[in-house]
């Protein structure tokens, strides 16, 4: 293994590695700083175990440092380092949703664990046993098949490595949140053939929400088995569970004389839901995974997983308010056997072959997953008058229910094949192509909604080295992806809209100065829209255009200075709704500019030091899709500092306080049919002891 490890760390920067060494993870070992903010290597899709200069789409990769560095509990605060990732959707105190390039990340379909399994971030992903986090932006239909062409968000887990971790740690913050957890690592066995890393974490949550408290625990296994140099078995499970209380939204007025004015922003502090009305849930991911090098540079996986979310929710939002009173009708509906099922397998052939003097990575595979979703029974319950700027309360349990909705359940089914070629020639260009062909099937008890879509969608693409430290390339690809699920604000809410084609063109730049990555892409998307009509009904007619640039800096500038800064200009529009109206207006929440910036400095003459700051803006978005209603742009600031301490024993012990959006800012999270407001100021602790 370790002859293995050498040969592949010692191959020429403009080389790919072969078919083989990228299917077999372990034969590849990541060197570098374990304080770095950058990655070399990606572990997403079919570029998994790939330069990143080599990848022709853009991908972020949120290294571990990174998100120690900003002491980051969740997943809002990791993807705010990634360009044009903004809130969507939902109350960032709960489950928060995402968009990417103003494309909903899909929360059924886009989010990943080591690669492949889809995990359903209907609650809370937690980061405590994940080694990073990496978003592929834009269509990736190839080897994801059936998803939303905004982003993939993969999340790797921690796994254990040459040196033994053992790690503990207690962490706090300023509205009263406090906990702690164990991280354990160790190889073992005659030949350190066995690994297996053990994380556990528990804490009581504070929110800046008032009443708005709870709890949350994960415990999780990654288990490595190596029989022989050309075997080895992966096997990740990991259960987690949140309890805690809903915040509330404020649906968007009606529009007045064709104008919709939107209540000036509350206090960060308002609970405009019941008092104790729910939102609890429970998740587990099982992922499971065979590699064999078969001979030379050929190999063959074989993985699958089932990821299960179980969700109970008091959805509870304020109409109809009076913008000089504040008074409003809140109306609650609760949820409380919200069950959901990803069954994923993948099987995988890969290899490569030269024809004259062009090398051929090739890689053949079939993918099958099944999205289930049980039937669901709404309660709803008699509304109550809250105001939105003083707000009353009003226990959950004094409530009285008015009747029962029920929501049927329905299977959804992907299945793929697929097959892609690297074509890698005169040293300085890869070319690749790849197709699929996509079957994608509903099945939806007791309606007549069933359907069956089957299509072929391509990908082709030109990577070009120049140099050692740079590359340019160029992408298309198509795609077969969901509309989505009808949000809970919805009137038709749960309901699965029929599935909508895309396609992106993509053009990039990549530079390495020293231990620092520019990246610069352009992007053009064409997908389906889907949106709240104005009976507010979820709907997909016509198209959404989407284009943009986008600008990052991730790594060290200096030996003294690393940063994390990313940008992106979005111009999304909708066409051919048959409105006139609509036509040629913004897509509902995408910003015009988003910007992140992070840096972290340690001054040589005190390296275990560490001192951070981060600003992040968000421009205006349209909250209607006649462009009646835009919420505002908004600014938050972010301090920190941490310190690592070496005790005689040789204990580790490091320290670190971090604080987010610490002028305290008001700020709407999101731009859609319901508002929710940002979190306040928050000053988050912690203190890891390493042995």
């Amino acid at each position: 293994m370790h002859k293995k490890k050498d040969k592949v760390q010692a191959k020429s920067e403009y080389s790919v590695p072969s078919a083989s060494e990228r299917q077999l993870d372990e034969s590849i070992e990541v060197k570098g700083s374990s304080r770095k903010f950058n990655a070399d290597i990606v572990q997403i899709g079919t570029f998994r175990n790939q330069s990143i200069m080599d990848t022709p789409m853009t991908v972020t990769v949120l290294t571990r440092a990174l998100l120690d560095a900003q002491g980051a509990q969740t997943v809002t605060d990791a993807m705010r380092d990634v360009a044009g990732v903004i809130s969507s959707s939902t109350s960032p105190i709960t489950a928060p949703n995402f968009m990417a390039r103003g494309v909903q990340i899909q929360a059924r379909t886009n989010y990943r664990l080591n690669g492949t399994l889809p995990i359903i971030a209907l609650s809370p992903i937690m980061l405590e046993n994940k080694e990073r986090a990496e978003v592929l932006k834009g269509v990736s239909a190839l080897y994801y098949g059936f998803t939303t062409p905004s982003a993939i968000a993969n999340f790797v887990t921690k796994r254990a490595g040459s040196r033994p971790v053992t790690v503990v740690s207690l962490t706090g913050d300023s509205q009263g949140s406090y906990g702690g957890g164990v991280d354990l690592g160790r190889e073992f066995g005659a030949r350190k053939q066995f690994g297996a890393r053990i994380n556990g974490y528990a804490s009581n949550v504070g929110t800046t929400v008032n009443g708005v408290t709870g709890n949350r625990w994960l415990v999780s296994g990654a288990f490595d088995w190596r029989p022989t140099d050309r075997l080895s078995f992966k096997l990740d499970i990991e259960h987690s569970k949140e309890e805690t209380y809903e915040p509330g939204g404020i649906t968007v007025p009606a529009a007045v004389d064709g104008r919709i004015t939107l209540p000036r922003i509350p206090s960060i502090h308002n609970r405009y839901a019941a008092k104790d009305a729910p939102y609890n849930a429970w998740a587990t991911n099982v992922l499971g995974r065979m590699d064999y090098a078969i001979w030379k540079d050929w190999a063959f996986r074989v993985e699958g997983g089932i990821a299960r979310t179980r969700r109970q929710r008091a959805i509870s939002n304020v109409s109809n308010v009076d913008l000089a009173t504040g008074w409003g009708t809140n109306t609650t509906t609760y949820a409380g056997d919200q069950d959901y099922y990803n069954l994923n397998v993948r099987t995988e052939l890969s290899g490569s072959v030269k024809t004259g003097f062009i090398r051929h990575e090739l890689l053949f595979g079939y993918n099958r997953n099944a999205q289930v979703q049980d039937d669901q029974n709404r309660t709803n319950y008699k509304s109550f008058r809250q105001n939105i700027y003083n707000p009353i309360d009003m226990d959950f349990d004094a409530l009285s229910a008015t009747g029962s909705t029920e929501t049927y359940g329905s299977t959804n089914t992907d299945t793929g094949y697929y097959m892609m070629d690297r074509a890698e020639f005169l040293k300085y260009f890869t070319l690749i192509g790849g197709v699929r062909y996509e079957t994608y099937e509903t099945y939806t008890p007791h309606t007549n909604s069933d359907y069956t879509v089957k299509k072929v969608t391509p990908i082709g693409s030109l990577v070009v080295r120049p140099t050692k430290q740079s590359s340019l390339y160029g992408s298309y690809i198509q795609g077969l992806e969901s509309a989505g699920t009808a949000p809970d604000s919805a009137v038709n809410a749960g309901t699965i809209l029929s599935p909508v084609t895309s396609s992106q063109y993509e053009f990039g730049a990549r530079y390495k100065v020293k231990e620092a990555l520019i990246s610069l892409a352009y992007f053009h998307i064409d997908r389906g829209l889907a949106y709240a009509n104005q009976d507010n009904v979820y709907v997909v007619n016509g198209r959404a255009i989407h284009k943009g640039v986008e600008l990052s800096i991730q790594g060290s500038v200096t030996h003294e200075l690393s940063i994390s800064v990313s940008g992106t200009w979005t111009h999304a529009v909708q066409a051919q709704t048959g409105n006139a109206a609509q036509n040629g207006k913004s897509v509902i929440g995408v910003p015009d500019y988003a910007l992140s910036a992070f840096a972290e400095y340690r001054p040589d003459f005190l390296p275990d030091l560490g001192l951070n700051a981060g600003v992040y803006y968000v421009g205006r978005r349209s909250a209607d899709s006649l462009g009646r209603a835009y919420v505002p742009d908004y600014v938050t600031l972010s301090l920190g500092a941490n310190y690592r301490l070496q005790l005689p024993s040789g204990q580790t012990v490091t320290f670190r306080a971090n604080g987010n959006n610490v002028t305290n800012t008001r700020y709407w999270s999101n731009a859609d049919t319901v508002l929710f407001v940002g979190s306040g100021a928050t000053a988050n602790f912690s203190a890891s002891f390493s042995f």
